[in-house]
């Protein structure tokens, strides 16, 4: 169903594997039926973007009326797949520049982020403050995205180690809706601090990809993993089909770099929000308990 063997390393300034045609055409239409059948979404974000997320009650209805989508789910929700592309990153990126301080040993299915809204002292308090010993799982939503839909340069949630998207339509490269991975403009050895949400003057592009059926992306969560989508322009072209989802850990990931420690710090706020809106920076110091 995913020819994962077709992922290839590109030059980049954190781990990203890319390939094309690794999911077969016919299974992308497929998939593109199903998601198009459902009767109902959980949200929509970002300008434009209706998803179908793992964990809630209308996932649930669709995994159980859309067989080609319960198989790609059932096949991404195990340890085998899960340590597959653990490996593959390890084989692919061998310097090891950036690694998960604390590996994790238990995989839990059943386990996704909660998608409810939270200010920053009940973030904590659910993630807690004891790194070791952590457990992995997959989160995972089926996505259509109408015209409007973009997404400001960042960095992902504090809890993912591996992030994916796997394009079922292709987008006319003048339509916009590409992935675009940035790098910070200065060039430093060791970096003291990672913002969440840089700004965009502090950043210069790295690569751009444009949505093509069947394509891959993998990349690893770290804290540089600045990317962002390019405003999608619904004209003469499909709509944007796609699946995201994430390898997270029950509790904030420390990333280390050469010997070099990041430490994730929530930035406090009253205001309730989804953990994907939440500011949290990566710095060498550890957070205050």
């Amino acid at each position: 169903m995913i020819k994962i063997n077709r992922l290839k390393k590109i030059k980049s300034n954190f781990p990203v594997l890319v390939g094309d045609n690794v999911v077969n055409a016919n299974t992308c239409n497929l998939l593109i039926d199903e998601i198009s059948k459902s009767k109902a979404f959980d949200d929509m974000i970002m300008g434009g973007r209706s998803r179908i997320n793992k964990g809630s009650k209308n996932f649930s209805n669709y995994i159980k009326t859309s067989n080609n989508s319960a198989k790609l789910f059932k096949l991404f929700n195990s340890k085998v797949f899960y340590k597959k592309i653990e490996n593959l990153f390890s084989k692919n990126f061998k310097d090891g520049s950036w690694t998960n301080t604390h590996k994790p040993r238990v995989f839990n299915p059943k386990k996704f982020t909660i998608k409810k809204k939270l200010n920053s002292s009940e973030l904590k308090k659910l993630l807690g403050n004891n790194y070791s010993n952590p457990k992995v799982n997959l989160d995972i939503d089926f996505s259509v995205s109408k015209g409007g839909y973009r997404l400001r340069p960042h960095r992902d949630d504090i809890t993912r180690l591996y992030n994916f998207l796997i394009y079922l339509t292709d987008i006319p490269k003048k339509n916009g809706g590409s992935l675009t991975i940035y790098r910070k403009k200065a060039k430093k050895n060791l970096r003291k601090s990672f913002r969440r949400f840089p700004k965009i003057n502090e950043l210069e592009i790295v690569k751009a990809f444009t949505p093509k059926k069947g394509t891959v992306v993998f990349f690893q969560s770290t804290p540089n993993s600045y990317h962002g989508v390019k405003r999608f322009v619904e004209r003469n072209c499909p709509k944007r089909f796609f699946i995201y989802g994430s390898y997270a850990l029950n509790k904030p990931v420390i990333w280390n770099y050469k010997g070099t420690a990041y430490y994730p710090h929530i930035i406090s706020t009253k205001k309730k929000m989804l953990t994907s809106f939440h500011d949290a920076n990566y710095l060498t110091t550890p957070p205050k308990n």
